[in-house]
């Protein structure tokens, strides 16, 4: 059972989810329709529930999220879960007033002419293609439903919303392991004295890679492969980067990096090298 807060439009509802004690907003065809606030209702058969997420960096209410946004930022926005969830399975539905917001706001800065640079765009498009290619998609809707061109940086910012809703980790969760893998990148490259090539599928696979490290050490679970004795051996040089690589790792992340860590990052720059 809903209770009516506020009709959006007539294809959006703000509710009062009386069984779940929280607010929703329900997307469907014509179900704000006729309706007035404080009404009651079982939700239509055709439209869609998005809960209101937590939002603690702003410590903003859902209220507060839809207040003065065009609906159409929200019909757009289930359009694009909706095309996420076909192209790579389950998604988070919740992240779609999150992304609606960011929508909202990014074609209010591009109408007055303001360009918000993303530094992680390149580096989003390689770690993350398959939300990449989805956020483009998104991109494209925009324009379509809006009439407006986002920056391309847009595109990367689209995708770890994406990211987010597929890992149901938070958005600065997704945004902090970009730069962590930057650094990273910046330190080998430093190190190895060259420059990777983005295009490359060594450069791909050893993000892949680095990715997984990443998430071992954050979630504190065991490296697979101990090979920090061989690496120590067998590539002084290298191994002494990579541990220096990991200090810093283990400050930034403010988690105990396991020796395997180490061995496993030598072995991967040591195929960059080759």
């Amino acid at each position: 059972m809903y209770r009516v807060i506020k009709v959006l439009n007539n294809n959006a509802v703000l509710v009062y989810d009386i069984d779940r004690k929280e607010e929703a907003v329900l997307l469907g065809n014509g179900i704000g329709f006729g309706k007035r606030p404080n009404e009651r209702f079982e939700q239509a058969n055709n439209a869609k529930r998005y809960a209101i997420v937590d939002r603690e960096e702003k410590n903003r209410t859902g209220r507060q999220v839809l207040s003065g946004m065009n609906p159409v930022f929200l019909e757009l926005s289930g359009k694009i879960v909706e095309c996420a969830q076909q192209a790579l399975g389950e998604i988070n539905p919740n992240m779609m007033i999150p992304l609606a917001d960011h929508i909202a706001v990014a074609v209010e800065r591009m109408q007055n002419g303001i360009h918000l640079k993303n530094p992680f765009h390149k580096d989003i498009r390689v770690l993350y293609p398959e939300e990449y290619r989805v956020a483009q998609k998104a991109w494209e809707m925009v324009q379509e439903d809006c009439g407006c061109t986002l920056c391309e940086d847009e595109v990367g910012y689209i995708a770890l919303h994406i990211r987010a809703g597929r890992t149901d980790e938070k958005l600065e969760d997704s945004l902090q392991m970009v730069s962590l893998m930057k650094m990273v990148q910046q330190r080998v490259e430093e190190a190895m004295h060259c420059i990777l090539d983005p295009r490359s599928f060594m450069f791909e696979r050893f993000m892949a890679h680095l990715r997984y490290l990443l998430v071992c050490i954050r979630d504190g679970e065991p490296v697979t492969l101990d090979m920090d004795e061989y690496a120590k051996t067998q590539f002084p040089g290298t191994y002494e980067s990579a541990q220096e690589i990991c200090r810093v790792l283990g400050e930034q992340m403010q988690k105990s990096v396991p020796k395997e860590a180490i061995g496993h990052l030598t072995i991967h720059m040591e195929r960059l090298r080759k």
